[in-house]
């Protein structure tokens, strides 16, 4: 997976409201400050045990286990003291249900080794019984901060030893959003994603989607197949162009009939991943420059550009558009601009790093991949220009345009079947032809209930690192920028 002083600072601004549970649909914040990290994943706050615990998971669409950390967690099998860790020993409720049977491993080879376990869960206010999730005594991670994980994906993806399920046969065990429906928490095995702008807070809505968060019609596209079954959000991805101030159109990269392109929609990778020909481009115009030219010994493929002249909204910038289609007919176009593709960076102090001049610096999040590749990722950094909808029972995606810095809602539930998204929001439909993984049929019984303490959820705009001026030390940066 992969993991700024401003001239104005914003306070963080935190709006406690009633349960963000309605019209069977659950709501969590999304926030992408945690601890010393700015901008780099996207978190939510969900509990855990009885009584329960607070655990910060990273919102991960690349990956299909729920994890978190047990206070033993060794990193690299080395011991730490982590801060976000889950006790079993302080939870009434909680059960091993198949031990060592936890290896979750991602694309940058980091990984997640421990148990299978199940507990209450609590998301705003609804709460839910046995949910089996995973416990990790190892972890190789690459930088902080150290959280669980929100697994996104299908069920049959899950990261469960290969050995163990062969040799004692341990099953997949249905993911938590398939448990919220077994739950009768949800209606639907869907959840929408707006990620937002990174000074404010974003939402992950589970079983419906919020019309006042994109401004044009949802599209929707059919996942790509796996061996005949969609188990999976791969697309196709179609053709990315570019539009410098003042320049002419150019075109970075476009699927061909010799040469199709898929790409993951991933919100746990941060940098958008291009080949080579189309990475250069995006550098050459994306004024930037290498941050080992300001401070000695730092990452020679970092690029970084004071952060003021990458806010949104100025004239004199570069535009993207992508577009996105799947195993049908339907084509859905994505623009975004030259700031989404930035972050600011900070020190392992919480400080912004700054340029000789003393302006904040913000970081380009783009990583090269062969020129060859046929298969790269939309990372959160694109994503946040959209509204995602991921229905796992369809084995679709709709994407629109996001409506950045809404300030009002208007939550929608959608109903299980092929038309539940039309009939909520009226989406440029499209049939699915394909066989789509179901749930998982395993034998269990979950209880959904409310809980009379909710989770505070919180909107507005997030707080800023705070400037404590130059610093020469590159082993102050926060980690490097690797993808899940």
């Amino acid at each position: 997976m992969k993991l700024f002083k401003t001239i104005a600072f914003v306070q963080l601004l935190c709006f406690q409201v009633r349960a963000m549970a309605q019209n069977n649909t659950i709501e969590l914040a999304i926030m992408n400050s945690v601890e010393q990290s700015y901008g780099q994943f996207y978190y939510a706050n969900i509990t855990v045990g009885t009584p329960g615990q607070l655990q910060t998971v990273l919102v991960d669409t690349g990956s299909s286990t729920t994890i978190f950390l047990a206070p033993d967690a060794t990193l690299s099998n080395k011991s730490s003291n982590f801060s976000h860790t889950f006790n079993p020993l302080g939870s009434e409720t909680f059960k091993t249900v198949h031990p060592g049977a936890l290896e979750a491993l991602y694309g940058n080879l980091w990984s997640m080794l421990g148990d299978f376990v199940s507990d209450v869960v609590q998301m705003g206010d609804i709460v839910v019984s046995d949910v089996q999730v995973g416990l990790a005594h190892d972890i190789n991670w690459g930088h902080p901060p150290y959280t669980g994980m929100l697994g996104l994906g299908y069920s049959s993806r899950e990261g469960i030893d290969f050995m163990m399920q062969r040799r004692k046969k341990v099953p997949n065990h249905p993911s938590l959003i398939e448990t919220l429906v077994k739950a009768k928490a949800i209606s639907s095995r869907l959840f929408s994603i707006y990620l937002n702008t990174l000074d404010h807070y974003g939402s992950i809505l589970f079983g419906g989607v919020d019309t006042a968060k994109y401004k044009n019609p949802l599209t929707t596209l059919n996942c790509l197949n796996d061996e005949g079954v969609v188990n999976n959000w791969d697309l196709t991805l179609q053709e990315v162009t570019m539009q410098p101030y003042g320049g002419p159109n150019q075109t970075l990269l476009r699927s061909t009939k010799d040469r199709p392109l898929t790409t993951l929609p991933d919100t746990g990778t941060p940098d958008w991943q291009l080949p080579t020909s189309a990475y250069y481009k995006v550098i050459g115009y994306a004024g930037v420059q290498r941050l080992e030219d300001i401070y000695e010994g730092a990452d020679p493929q970092t690029f970084v550009r004071p952060c003021s002249d990458v806010a949104y909204g100025i004239v004199n910038t570069t535009r993207f558009q992508l577009t996105l289609s799947g195993n049908g007919t339907n084509s859905a176009t994505l623009d975004f601009e030259l700031a989404d593709l930035f972050k600011p960076i900070t020190t392992k102090a919480g400080a912004s790093a700054t340029d000789e001049d003393g302006q904040p610096l913000c970081q380009l999040q783009v990583a090269e991949v062969p020129e060859d590749a046929s298969f790269m990722i939309t990372s959160g950094s694109v994503m946040r220009a959209g509204y995602w909808v991921f229905d796992l029972d369809n084995g679709q995606i709709s994407v629109g345009q996001a409506n950045l810095r809404a300030n009002s809602s208007n939550v929608v539930q959608v109903q299980a079947g092929a038309d539940g998204l039309s009939r909520a929001a009226g989406n440029v439909a499209e049939v699915q032809k394909d066989l789509v993984e179901g749930q998982m049929s395993v034998p269990g019984t979950w209880h959904m209930s409310t809980a009379t303490k909710t989770i505070g959820y919180t909107t507005g705009p997030q707080n800023y690192p705070t400037p404590t001026g130059i610093t020469r030390d590159a082993d102050r940066f926060v980690g490097d920028d690797s993808p899940l």
